[in-house]
């Protein structure tokens, strides 16, 4: 065998070692991520709705949550566990499923409003018509895909039949604790956004200046501005 044919040879056996060690990477990571699969403790994805009259026709509409996967184009009916997983597992998992949470009302030719990447909601209120435009409004809190806790309470309306943000003010997340088995459906966001006297009331956890020592810590009236 001359030494080009030795060179040859022994060309293709490292080649075939390469392709082997390869392929056995390949089998051992996706039996990894099978084992990672398979370890994942699944439970069904609270989906909130509201009712109420946001179109502004007199008539009562439902406001439902989605969360929708543009992998598999899918709705997400169960999802990872936050209490029995790893958050990093359960983070991952949405991403991965590039999740779509959007709300939608029981009506044709209705806008809808995507809310972006997330778990889901941890309140959806029906705040009434707080700027006297003939339309409910919505306040609404996201469960982001993050470890911090402070969060923000955004109001939306239907503006010339389009989604429109009229505000947006900082909550803390200690608000939406729970000690029972179940959790809860929010009614207000405690200490954040609540109806005193009849009146919806808020306090910004994000503000940083204040016009007098009074207003410090204090809720305020809730007043919205038209839509534009």
């Amino acid at each position: 065998m001359t030494v080009k044919q030795l060179s040859c040879l022994f060309s293709f056996i490292i080649i075939l070692f390469s392709c082997n060690e390869n392929n056995r990477k390949k089998v051992s990571n996706a039996a990894i991520s099978d084992t990672i699969a398979k370890s994942i403790k699944f439970n069904k994805l609270k989906k909130l709705f509201v009712v109420g009259g946001f179109d502004g026709n007199g008539k009562q509409d439902t406001i439902f949550q989605h969360n929708y996967s543009k992998k598999t184009n899918t709705e997400i009916e169960k999802s990872p566990d936050p209490f029995e997983n790893d958050w990093e597992i359960v983070e991952n998992w949405f991403y991965n499923q590039k999740a779509d949470l959007y709300l939608t009302i029981n009506k044709k030719n209705q806008d809808t409003l995507h809310l972006g990447t997330a778990q889901g909601l941890y309140c959806l209120i029906n705040i009434g018509d707080n700027n006297q435009d003939g339309k409910d409004e919505i306040a609404l809190v996201i469960d982001k895909l993050e470890m911090s806790r402070v969060n923000s309470c955004k109001i939306y309306s239907l503006c010339n039949k389009k989604w429109m943000q009229l505000k947006q003010f900082g909550v803390h997340e200690d608000s939406f604790d729970f000690s029972t088995n179940k959790a809860p459906i929010f009614g207000d966001i405690k200490g954040y956004l609540e109806k005193q006297n009849n009146k919806w009331v808020f306090k910004d956890y994000s503000r940083q200046s204040y016009e007098n020592e009074e207003e410090v810590g204090k809720m305020k009236l809730l007043k919205l501005d038209k839509c534009n």
